[in-house]
């Protein structure tokens, strides 16, 4: 499969309405069309009519941004977790490869158990600490085994203009509360929805215009540069609100993960090395707190 072939043949996107998703739309149609599913079109839970989608369209790339992400319902919604973010991907490497189409996968951070000391590489051993890390993690093996061709991204505290996230349920407390509290014993690389999808898009496009030779597949991980503490980023998010004005919140308080005893366990050391995806993409990240700075000016011009 190779660029020109997507002329033919469509691009299938899973979980287009969704943070990531939603961002890949429009980008991903400078590769193909783009046919988008969301949740409506493609039931992740019934895996009969996930085949029979595949097999309908006969896209030349399937790209994949469902998943359930709901960390801490998860501990007690492990079945529908598991069919979401393990099943239902394999299923859909396995149409893809029937389809001789290459396949594209979004997974997470939360594979690793955190007690490194520095950035997990792409061959560090994982461990999840969680039902939904355990959850993708086996859904990055489903598709390594079914799919040949098959390119994985791992993201990390994915924000942006749409879905449940951090930044934006910072800015809605800091409008109802006068005190917040954040975990600081976490280390992540906030990264935005918008920049993991220009980024995915570009290396597919390098990707597929590669001989099948040259191509190689595997998981490459895809975060900005840096990173911080929950409590950083909260902290960041305040300062920059275009909205300041509007703010009751008076006080952000610091507490540990053991404090605020969430339902998941998250790793403590949650960063990600991106030195692959600028190895074989030449793709380097920005930094977080630049992104960040950005998507909140958009904000104020929104």
């Amino acid at each position: 499969m190779t660029v020109d072939t997507l002329r033919d043949r469509p691009i299938l996107l899973l979980g287009s309405a969704g943070q990531i998703g939603s961002e890949l739309a429009t980008r991903l149609e400078a590769l193909g069309v783009v046919i988008r599913a969301t949740r409506a079109d493609a039931d992740f839970e019934q895996t009969a009519a996930l085949r029979a989608l595949v097999r309908r369209v006969e896209p030349g790339l399937v790209v994949n941004a469902a998943a359930y992400t709901a960390v801490d319902d998860a501990e007690h919604d492990r079945e529908r977790c598991e069919r979401i973010n393990a099943e239902a991907p394999g299923v859909l490497a396995e149409e893809a490869a029937r389809a001789g189409a290459p396949m594209v996968h979004f997974s997470t951070n939360y594979v690793f158990d955190g007690s490194a000391e520095v950035p997990y590489d792409e061959h560090a051993p994982t461990g999840p600490l969680s039902v939904y890390g355990w959850s993708k993690l086996r859904g990055e093996e489903a598709v390594a085994a079914a799919a040949p061709a098959h390119l994985i991204f791992r993201t990390a505290a994915v924000y942006g203009g749409t879905g449940r996230n951090f930044v934006r349920r910072i800015l809605e407390l800091a409008r109802e509360r006068e005190e917040l509290r954040v975990v600081d014993d976490q280390l992540v690389a906030p990264t935005r929805a918008s920049t993991i999808a220009d980024v995915s898009v570009a290396a597919i496009g390098m990707w597929l215009g590669r001989t099948v030779e040259e191509r190689g597949h595997g998981i490459y991980h895809l975060t900005s540069a840096g990173g911080t503490s929950w409590f950083g980023f909260a902290e960041r998010i305040l300062q920059l609100d275009p909205q300041r004005e509007l703010h009751r919140v008076k006080r952000l308080r610091a507490t540990t993960s053991a404090e605020l005893g969430a339902p998941a366990a998250r790793p403590r050391n949650g960063l990600l090395d991106t030195a692959k995806l600028a190895r074989t993409f030449g793709i380097t990240m920005p930094a977080w707190g630049d992104e960040l700075e950005r998507s909140l000016t958009d904000l104020r011009h929104s």
